[in-house]
């Protein structure tokens, strides 16, 4: 039964997913440059990666940067998950639901940022984070599955949504999760993890698809560029993922 907590859930949720990271880091390294001017003016890692590369920054620098950002994007899903779960199981009504909730709150708040008053990143590795919390094993299906979609359908807004939709359903029959936090009463309700767990992304699947708006609008016009998942086995990652 869903209580009163995913109210707080919520809250917390959005807050720890609305730090705009790589804005704050592209006005650090830049001289107060704002990141939503440069490139695609998406607040994530790959632009930034942009940003430092159009500045004249080194191609190890810039793409280091990228990573420092796609690591704290990440935690952002992560530890919003995991101070609520703590919360709920250790002070509060140990409601299962808030698991769900604070993780789709991370995604909507990294993905429409109220410090910004703008639409920040498109959320997909704060969607990592929400998959390492529930098994850091989902990560390399999740891999797979971006992998196999994306070479058949060869657009990366279709892909990310049909992997996360997909990967909700692999959660509820693939019953393989961890809790990072032992605890008796959360062990109790462990047979409702399954369901929360598939709730849980097929709402980062509505949360991703809102911010994918400008990506649909391109495929339609035929502007968007097909990616060719291929070259990444011959290191051409970047080029791979246009």
């Amino acid at each position: 039964m869903v209580t009163v907590d995913v109210v707080w859930a919520v809250a917390i949720g959005y807050l720890f997913g609305s730090l705009p990271s790589a804005y704050i880091l592209c006005k650090l390294l830049l001289k107060g440059l704002d990141i939503r001017t440069v490139g695609s003016k998406n607040v994530g890692g790959r632009n930034l990666i942009r940003a430092l590369k159009q500045a004249g920054k080194p191609d190890w620098f810039s793409y280091s940067m990228g990573v420092v950002i796609l690591v704290f994007d990440v935690l952002k899903g992560y530890l919003a998950m995991l101070l609520v779960q703590y919360l709920s199981f250790k002070v509060a009504n140990g409601d299962p639901w808030v698991i769900a909730f604070a993780g789709a709150s991370a995604v909507l708040g990294h993905n429409w940022n109220i410090w910004l008053f703008s639409p920040g990143g498109k959320g997909v590795a704060t969607s990592m984070g929400v998959l390492i919390f529930f098994n850091p094993i989902y990560i390399p299906i999740w891999l797979v599955g971006f992998f196999v979609i994306g070479s058949i359908v060869l657009y990366s807004a279709i892909t990310y949504i049909v992997n996360f939709f997909t990967m909700g359903i692999v959660l509820y029959f693939w019953e393989w999760y961890i809790t990072p936090i032992s605890d008796t009463n959360f062990a109790l309700v462990a047979d409702q993890i399954p369901l929360v767990a598939m709730i849980t992304l097929f709402a980062l699947t509505v949360v991703v698809l809102s911010r994918q708006y400008e990506n649909f609008a391109m495929i339609k016009s035929g502007e968007a560029s097909k990616m060719k998942l291929w070259k990444i086995f011959k290191g051409k990652a970047e080029e791979a993922l246009k």
